[in-house]
């Protein structure tokens, strides 16, 4: 302070005293600002030094779809022989023709030059068509359960126009593109790169639903040719249902599209055994057609953050592993920071760093694929939309927010959302 003059009473000034109050009361805003938005970032620090482990889950990471790929995998042989001349990007297109994908702003798909029909999903199917337990559940038309052991008793003339139509249907000359080829580009078939800003890796689109009611489609074609007499080409849809399948193990990019592939192989297997069995083929028997033991049950226990990071890490770099387990485990990965207190300060450790660079270098195929990691290499940026909380949780992620927002730190909001979150880890 600096002396000033002062009257008779020993009173200073007012505007001086005034000055002297102003200034005063902008270093305690500023200095109560800075204890509120420190204690807002003691809100996720604690978050996370609590409850860290709900980024990763249980920590039982791909247990249980590990198994059962590595017990559909000997059912490799029955499938078509590839063919080398098909291309990954015209695999890809071709299965972007198939229209698998449900509409996402976030992810915009490629509009394909010709998109060919499903037949079945506009045919008229009466009561009187395939009774007796002969319809499907899963998509419209008849069961794959039955549809072949159909054929001994005959089709009526409107069962045969039906699965006329669906056989020929120019969808499958797509279909059996796919089914041959060596790999697959399913991104850079299917979407517009470079990814929008606004896309979120655990936002990319499933197919699922279409490409299983292909696989059951596939069936009644098969039926179809069986029903003409012609055994060699009921057999080669059935064994493109495997192949397809095989596409989606070896090509997809999460655990979802292993498991949706897994499924399709295992309708094709059904399916060829049984029409073994009705044509009296020797090959029935085969060992390679019997159905895969059931997977040993997954016994759900925590496993420690430090084992769980060395998973993800040797998962990524290991070729040996299906590629939609390696993206699954860099998606996991990107929510390293989240674990612990220290990565959420300051962002992610050497190790982490170093194994999204050998993603891109080692792991991505095609530069589609090298756009994908580097999407799934960024921590996740769930919404309050995205995640469900109780109303303390919320309390905790907006002070989190807002601290987040001041100290730009992006990682102390989107970490306490997803830890936080009723879904629980992984998002």
């Amino acid at each position: 302070m600096l002396p000033v003059r002062v009257d008779d009473h020993g009173i200073a000034p007012e505007k001086t005293r005034a000055r002297r109050s102003w200034l005063g009361i902008g270093v305690r805003i500023v200095r109560d600002a800075a204890v509120a938005v420190a204690f807002m970032a003691l809100v996720p620090i604690a978050i996370i030094g609590f409850k860290g482990q709900n980024a990763w889950g249980h920590g039982n990471f791909g247990t249980s779809t590990r198994a059962k790929l590595a017990l559909s995998d000997a059912y490799r042989s029955l499938a078509l022989p590839k063919d080398p001349s098909i291309t990954p990007m015209q695999a890809g297109i071709a299965f972007n023709a198939l229209r698998p994908w449900p509409e996402r702003r976030a992810f915009p798909l490629l509009e394909p030059r010709t998109s060919p029909a499903h037949s079945w999903e506009t045919a008229t199917l009466t009561e009187d068509m395939f009774v007796n337990g002969t319809m499907n559940f899963g998509f419209h038309g008849p069961s794959n359960a039955s549809v072949l052991e159909r054929v001994a008793s005959g089709f009526t003339p409107k069962e045969t126009e039906y699965l006329r139509a669906l056989a020929t249907a120019p969808v499958w000359h797509e279909y059996d593109v796919v089914a041959r080829a060596p790999a697959v580009d399913i991104i850079g078939g299917s979407f517009k790169l470079p990814f929008p800003a606004n896309a979120k890796a655990e936002q990319l689109p499933t197919h699922i639903k279409a490409t299983r009611e292909l696989a059951l489609a596939a069936v009644s074609r098969a039926a179809y040719h069986m029903s003409l007499g012609q055994r060699d080409s009921a057999e080669s849809v059935l064994r493109g249902i495997i192949s397809f399948g095989f596409a989606m193990v070896d090509n997809g990019h999460t655990t979802l599209d292993e498991i949706t592939g897994n499924i399709i192989v295992a309708i094709g297997r059904d399916a060829l055994k049984r029409f073994f069995v009705i044509t009296s083929d020797p090959r029935a028997s085969a060992p390679t057609l019997a159905a895969p033991p059931k997977s040993p049950a997954v016994i759900l226990r925590e496993r420690p953050l430090d084992d769980m990071r060395k998973l993800l890490i040797a998962e990524i770099a290991n070729h040996n592993e299906p590629l939609g387990m390696r993206f699954e485990a860099l998606r996991l990965l990107s929510a390293s920071s989240c674990t612990n207190v220290k990565e959420l300060i300051f962002g992610n450790s050497s190790d982490v760093d170093a194994a999204i660079q050998n993603a891109r270098n080692s792991m991505a195929r095609y530069p589609s694929e090298k756009a994908l990691v580097d999407l799934m290499a960024q921590l996740p940026q769930p919404t309050t939309e995205d995640m469900k909380y109780d109303p303390i949780q919320a309390l905790a992620v907006s002070s989190a927010t807002v601290a987040g927002t001041v100290l730009r730190n992006p990682r102390l909001a989107a970490c306490s959302r997803i830890v936080t979150s009723y879904y629980g880890g992984p998002w």
